[in-house]
Formats: structure tokens, sequence, C-alpha cells
């Protein structure tokens, strides 16, 4: 318990940070829809904002959808970076209200500190510069590795065609992202019991 106090400190210290940060700085959007069965059951809100040499992503979804009960669910994630390189991030999923999964990776040293709900805290001595916030906003070509934010790990992407890419997560679940001309029109999220499609809604 002792060692998450100054993580739970720091990352504190991180969010009112990022927060201050974007005022002065441009920003990019672009939203999607969450389609379960053709239907449109919520939303996602992508921003990207840069200030001189920091970029800050932050994501946010919202749907509501019946999974054997009906279920509310919302995400967050944050991804800031530094110099082009990752500084920090958190993630966040609450469903009806209740957190479900959390994780967060702050600087420490000469590293980072990370905690993934409900693990010890762990170190990374780095982190890739592609993660699933920066593919909203840029084709991830020639990529190997993914850094995804949830899970504080980097997984395998591989290209199956032109513009077409796919994600693979350490329990074998996978995500499929279209682009066109470069920017993201497509995510289908392939899952045991649940597949959704998250589709460009517009471009700023």
């Amino acid at each position: 318990m002792g060692s998450r106090i100054p993580l739970f400190r720091s990352s504190i210290a991180w969010i009112l940070g990022v927060l201050a940060g974007p005022l002065l700085s441009s920003a990019q959007r672009s939203n999607f829809d969450i389609l379960k069965g053709g239907e449109v059951v919520g939303s996602i809100a992508a921003s990207r904002m840069e200030a001189g040499d920091r970029a800050t992503y932050v994501m946010t979804s919202y749907s509501i959808m019946d999974v054997v009960w009906k279920q509310v669910v919302s995400t967050a994630v944050t991804a800031e970076y530094l110099g082009g390189a990752l500084r920090a991030c958190r993630a966040s999923i609450r469903v009806n209200g209740a957190l479900r999964d959390s994780s967060h990776m702050i600087p420490d040293g000469d590293g980072h500190l990370c905690y993934v709900h409900p693990r010890r805290s762990f170190h990374r001595a780095q982190a890739p510069a592609w993660t699933t916030s920066r593919m909203y906003f840029e084709e991830p070509v020639d990529q190997e590795w993914i850094f995804v934010e949830s899970v504080l790990g980097s997984c395998a992407i591989s290209a199956t065609s032109p513009g077409n890419y796919v994600l693979t997560f350490p329990n074998g679940a996978e995500n499929r992202y279209r682009y066109e001309d470069g920017a993201l029109q497509e995510i289908q999220v392939d899952r045991t019991f649940l597949d959704l499609v998250f589709r460009r809604k517009n471009i700023d």
C-alpha cells in the first residue's frame, strides 16, 4: 500500500499539468460512432493538443448497450508526449458508474512507474513512441509494436493490406484498423461475446 501513495500523488500532479497545458495549444479533433450490430450505441471523442515540443492525446467514450444486461460504459485515455517520446499516460473504464479497470504510467527517475489495476506497481525503462492514442491521428506505417495504454505494454501490429492493420492484445483479442489517405476511418473490435465498430463521424 505504501508504494502506491507516491504514485497517487505523482499522478495527481501530472493530471493537473495535462489539464493546464492545452490552454495555450492548438487542437485537432475527430469523432467516431460506436456501433453494435449496425446500431449506434455510443460515441468517441478524440483530440490531439500541441504546444511546443509537447503533445497531449485525449480519448473519451460513452455507450449504452445490452450485454446480458444493460451496461453504461465510459472510458478515458490520456497520453502525453514530450519531444516525440511518450512521457506519461493513463486509462480507465467504468461500467454502470463503477471503476472496472484502470492503469497509469508516470515519469520516475530514469524510467517510468506503472500501475495496472489490480497488480502491484512496476517500472519500465522506456516506452515505444507509438500508442493507440496516436493511431487515432496517424497511420502506423512500418510499425511493428504499439504501446497499449490500458495494459501498459507493447502489442504486435501487422499490416494486412494498404491502410489496414491488425493489433493483437496479450489475451489474443484483436482490433482491426482501417485508414484512408492516412486518416483513421474505422476500428473493428472483435471480442468473444461482443463485436463493436468505431466509425469516423466527421473530420476537422
